[in-house]
């Protein structure tokens, strides 16, 4: 049964089995597009998947979180835009390397371009690796964060910290902004008469601009109508919006189970409705967890037992359990209000086997 995700505008898709590199694919329903976090092995995707791609968020650069970026390069070189990427100090230099072993002298004007984000507390340092000019450095000025914030749009925002995985490895929560409801009953209570007013609060709203100073509204009382101007518009949109629940994603992978990386994970990843999280040892190898800086079963029930998500997505489980993947869900052991979601073993295409080769002999007559 496919889960019932609570999610207005956002489709997440885990596009890798329990053993593969890890790829997470979020589609932003009203436009189309993607962000993508992590990108290992990624010649199983669809080419469309990568012309609409705005995004790419990196955990770490080891090999299985990284090494698929060539590829995006290659599929998004002639699409003629700009793709964000956002990942731990030092990813600039990494993705630098990667283009310098290739040589560009046919660069043509059309080519993407990508601006590399490197996340510190702060600011986020940035980058531009310019298409049409063969993938010059280019440097640019420095932001300055927001809270948690580094990335976000009129459906979404995205929050990291920084984790301890013997090498910075980031940890992110996707938040789906609220939309702009309308509560007709408060409506009614103000005696305000519907009008194209109420399209251009939400408008407003959605794209996070200012709302005007002013409006000039029709009250109603009984059959007789009257011009009224309200100055306070914040506390007017206040009082007609609908309560509602906002939800989230939250996305791990990788980090050692210390002190200082639990609070991390458990402050930003507090009330998420959908948890994405490695779990790469079974509690028999909690001595190798410990040493390699990864969870094991252990470390996820403790995690689930505190946060209460709504759905609960292992992954990136250690291929030395290839023959025993279905011992990590006997060990997992989520909150009755938690509900475990199960991946295939390995989505990515294997090599055909010598006897899986259909021959065919050919006579010289023929």
């Amino acid at each position: 049964m496919k889960p019932s995700f609570p999610f207005r505008n956002l489709v997440p898709t885990f596009f890798s089995g329990l053993l593969d590199d890890p790829i997470l694919l979020l589609r932003i329903r009203p436009t189309g597009h993607h962000l993508m976090f992590d990108c290992g092995q990624v010649h199983h995707l669809a080419k469309r998947t990568f012309t609409h791609l705005d995004a790419i968020f990196i955990s770490h650069a080891h090999m299985d979180h990284w090494m698929g970026i060539d590829s995006v390069v290659r599929q998004l070189i002639a699409a003629d835009k700009t793709v964000d990427i956002y990942g731990p100090p030092g990813i600039a230099d990494k993705f630098e390397h990667r283009l310098r072993g290739y040589d560009w002298n046919l660069a043509e004007d059309y080519w993407s371009s990508f601006r590399v984000h490197e996340i510190y507390p702060q600011r986020l340092d940035r980058t531009l690796f310019s298409g049409p000019d063969s993938f010059d450095r280019i440097p640019l000025d420095p932001s300055t964060r927001e809270g948690e914030v580094v990335y976000g749009n009129k459906y979404l925002e995205v929050c990291a910290d920084s984790c301890d995985h013997r090498v910075e490895s980031v940890i992110y929560r996707i938040n789906e902004r609220p939309v702009y409801l309308i509560d007709d009953t408060k409506l009614d209570e103000l005696k305000l008469k519907p009008g194209a007013w109420l399209g251009k609060l939400k408008s407003c709203f959605l794209h996070q601009r200012d709302f005007p100073a002013e409006l000039k509204l029709t009250q109603i009382d009984g059959e007789d109508e009257r011009e009224i101007v309200v100055s306070d518009v914040p506390g007017l949109v206040r009082k007609l919006s609908k309560p509602q629940t906002s939800h989230s994603i939250g996305y791990i992978s990788d980090t050692g189970f210390t002190p200082e990386n639990k609070e991390k994970i458990l402050r930003l990843m507090q009330d998420v409705d959908l948890l994405i999280c490695e779990c790469t040892f079974l509690r028999e190898a909690k001595d190798r967890a410990r040493t390699s800086w990864h969870l094991c079963t252990d470390d996820v029930n403790e995690l689930l037992a505190a946060l209460q998500p709504a759905y609960f997505l292992p992954m990136h489980l250690s291929r030395s359990y290839s023959r025993r993947s279905e011992e990590l869900y006997r060990e997992l052991k989520p909150p009755e209000r938690t509900c475990l979601l199960k991946l295939p073993l390995q989505l990515t295409p294997r090599p055909l086997l010598a006897n899986e080769i259909k021959w065919q002999e050919y006579s010289e007559d023929e």
